[in-house]
């Protein structure tokens, strides 16, 4: 879980400049600085420039979204419910592909608290703000699988193969096919993951 949100910070910044004409994104040095650290994986650096950056900037909401990433990776979950309800409130309602990683982020945190009703609607909605992002489809079907509802689950893992033929699904795939045992629908698990392998 820590390496995936790190993992997804590090394609999200990719992505940084792409809706930067439609509003302004912090050009501040502690906030620059913390974004960097927390790239490189400097987790204590991170911490120390965003919590000075949010002292400065209350409202920085991009910094309440990178904080709960750090926050997450300590494992101060209360901290990072925090950081991201914040980021949420601050982060302007244009600039969806932030948001939709902060509704992605408090998404991963409901479910690792197994409040998976309250997970699937955060999901629900980053997909809606980013329907082509094959981790919001990752995450929701992990928790389908949590609360049983295993074709969803199957379903969300299809679409995200279908977005990219090269996504890391096979030990979702598995975690599925323990968790549902049953012989038609891992019928259908194998071929669905078959299909996608074969189109490669």
């Amino acid at each position: 879980m820590k390496a995936l949100i790190i993992t997804l910070f590090c394609g999200l910044m990719t992505v940084n400049t792409l809706f930067a004409k439609e509003f302004e994104r912090p050009t501040s040095v502690d906030y620059q600085k913390g974004v960097e650290a927390l790239n490189e994986g400097d987790i204590e650096q991170a911490y120390t420039c965003l919590t000075n950056e949010l002292n400065v900037h209350p409202k920085n909401g991009y910094a309440h979204c990178y904080m709960a990433l750090v926050c997450n990776f300590c494992g101060d979950a209360k901290l990072a419910f925090h950081a991201v309800n914040e980021s949420l409130r601050f982060i302007p309602k244009a600039d969806t592909e932030y948001r939709a990683f902060a509704y992605y982020t408090r998404g991963m945190l409901l479910m690792n608290a197994q409040a998976y009703d309250e997970a699937e609607k955060d999901l629900n909605e980053a997909i809606r703000l980013t329907p082509s992002d094959v981790e919001n489809y990752k995450a929701r079907a992990e928790v389908y699988m949590n609360m049983g509802k295993y074709e969803e689950s199957l379903a969300d893992l299809q679409t995200a193969m279908k977005l990219d033929s090269h996504a890391d699904v096979y030990d979702l795939m598995m975690q599925l096919l323990e968790a549902n045992p049953d012989p038609v629908f891992f019928d259908q698990v194998t071929s669905a993951f078959s299909n996608a392998t074969a189109s490669r």
